[in-house]
């Protein structure tokens, strides 16, 4: 499951924790312990969008978000 969840954090695509669980078919607690593992082996590492949103993320919903915060992973070994 960990490969799958490093494809489609690569896959150009933007996904939230309940996207990725819905895919997986694992609960979202499962997700972000699972991104906590590969931020830790360092495969990915999290990336704060705090207002640096331009706009043009394929698929992504966190302009319409309340969190002032988005986070966001982006694969850093292959």
């Amino acid at each position: 499951m960990l490969e799958e969840l490093l494809r489609l954090l690569q896959d150009g695509n933007t996904h939230n924790v309940l996207e990725l669980s819905e895919i997986l078919g694992d609960d979202a607690e499962g997700i972000l312990s699972k991104l906590d593992f590969l931020e830790k082996q360092g495969y990915i590492r999290k990336v704060s969008l705090a207002g640096n949103c331009d706009h043009h993320c394929i698929g992504c919903h966190g302009c319409d978000q309340v969190a002032p915060n988005l986070l966001m992973w982006e694969v850093i070994k292959r």
